[in-house]
């Protein structure tokens, strides 16, 4: 089955640190989730590890879309600078294996899934937990959120599809 069809959504969480992967096979169900953890010491060497990771993901359930979360700029920009490396490694990963990658700013995220742009990491993972079939086991914080990321990009997607009714796609408004 193409990457296309199988309709699998990757949703990640990138980090220097830590990077949460998570594959979503609509409506609800996650089929895989894991984060990567990389000790301190030189970035190309944590960043060769974050993609290496990703390629397996990729090799083992080529999805069909990715999802990421925007580059947050807080206040620790030295934080903010780890995060970009990541999502840099990323993406190029991503545009080399031609991957479609859609975005999504954090409060989007939190609105998708709970109703509210401040909601909290607890308000999430119970609404996750509420709404979809995860792995068992415990999962981190990486994990959940790149779960959140897949579950947000899914269900955009979902409402982008219903708001083009068929008389729209053909240019026809009523």
């Amino acid at each position: 089955m193409s990457s296309a069809a199988n309709g699998l959504i990757l949703g990640i969480d990138p980090g220097l640190a830590s990077t949460g992967f998570a594959l979503l096979s609509e409506p609800n169900l996650v089929l895989a989730c894991s984060t990567v953890i990389t000790r301190p010491g030189r970035d190309g060497e944590r960043l060769l590890i974050i993609t290496q990771h990703l390629r397996r993901l990729l090799d083992e359930n080529p999805p069909a879309e990715a999802s990421l979360e925007e580059l947050f700029m807080g206040r620790n920009a030295t934080s903010a600078v780890a995060v970009a490396q990541a999502r840099g490694a990323i993406l190029a990963v991503l545009e080399e294996r031609g991957v479609p990658v859609f975005e999504y700013k954090p409060s989007q995220v939190k609105v998708i899934l709970t109703g509210y742009g401040n909601a909290d990491k607890a308000q999430i993972a119970r609404m996750l937990a509420a709404q979809v079939k995860v792995p068992e086991g415990r999962l981190d914080d990486h994990a959940r959120d790149a779960i959140a990321i897949a579950v947000c990009h899914a269900r955009s997607r979902r409402f982008t599809q219903a708001a083009v009714t068929p008389a729209a796609r053909r240019g026809h408004f009523r």
